[in-house]
């Protein structure tokens, strides 16, 4: 993914002519890729849609501040109405905690607390897990077991989607610095940038793969799929440069954060169907439309 990033901020590199290359701007692409390396955890506790929305508040918010306020270095750019904007952020803020109260699959498939709890991991290798006397259900239910080859975390109950949503806060944070740090002229910092990305996500790769004793868990069948998200990222990242540009990012973060969860819901839903049961529709609909308002 970071290398079809790096292709597409040479490209563009070359298109503007070559604006010089800015040191400074490849700790926005390492802020980028420390939060991105947080997804898919993210993701695996708590599903798509409700990992992208939380983190997406988190992001409108940091963005939205460092903007409105000139926080980070940066200067203050107020937009032309305060009182809509903060209405419009506040909206978005209220979606951001109903989405948080949705949970992922169906409310009778989670098992009751205090209950003995057993897993069929994979039927044909007829693999359980139960727990035993000297064994806590938490424990059991976060054991790492090897289910055809591949390391698969079982992760249950509240304390792990308490982690998640931690770390989707943190990974929001992290996401609105990367995009603070240019008020102006993004496009001449947009190579530096995905350099930097690049750099920091061989750097997590290769720690990965040095933790994993040169044996790193690798999925060949998502090598082009990833190359291709990378294209769509970045093409998507040098439009919000240009945003920032024209407006002001007080007016471009609520925006431009907050529908990418609305569409990951939609996948979520249609797709995936993580998110299934009516309280749970109905707090989707109500979220959608708060946040979109």
């Amino acid at each position: 993914m970071s290398s079809a990033i790096l292709l597409v901020g040479f490209c563009t590199f070359v298109y503007i002519g070559f604006p010089g290359f800015y040191p400074l701007a490849m700790l926005g692409g390492m802020f980028w890729s420390i939060g991105n390396s947080m997804a898919i955890p993210v993701i695996s506790r708590l599903g798509m849609a409700l990992g992208i929305l939380i983190w997406n508040t988190t992001n409108c918010l940091t963005g939205w501040a460092g903007g409105r306020f000139g926080l980070f270095g940066m200067k203050a750019n107020p937009p032309e109405s305060s009182i809509l904007n903060y209405f419009g952020l506040s909206l978005v803020l209220v979606g951001g905690f109903l989405f948080s109260r949705i949970r992922g699959g169906k409310a009778e498939e989670e098992p009751a607390e205090g209950k003995r709890i057993t897993l069929h991991l994979h039927d044909a290798e007829n693999e359980k897990l139960s727990a035993t006397p000297e064994q806590s259900d938490d424990e059991v239910l976060n054991r790492t077991t090897k289910v055809d080859g591949a390391e698969v975390r079982q992760e249950m109950g509240a304390r792990g989607r308490g982690v998640g949503i931690l770390l989707a806060l943190i990974s929001g944070c992290f996401y609105g610095l990367t995009d603070s740090l240019y008020p102006t002229d993004g496009m001449s910092y947009i190579f530096s940038h995905y350099f930097g990305i690049f750099v920091t996500g061989t750097a997590l790769f290769v720690g990965y793969s040095i933790f994993k004793k040169n044996k790193p868990t690798i999925n060949n069948a998502i090598t082009l799929p990833a190359f291709g998200g990378g294209l769509l990222w970045a093409i998507a990242q040098s439009s919000f440069f240009i945003a920032n540009d024209n407006l002001s990012q007080a007016v471009t973060f609520p925006i431009i954060t907050t529908l990418p969860g609305c569409v990951a819901a939609l996948w979520s839903i249609f797709y995936f169907k993580e998110i299934q049961g009516k309280r749970n529709f109905i707090l989707m609909a109500i979220a959608v439309s708060i946040t979109l308002t």
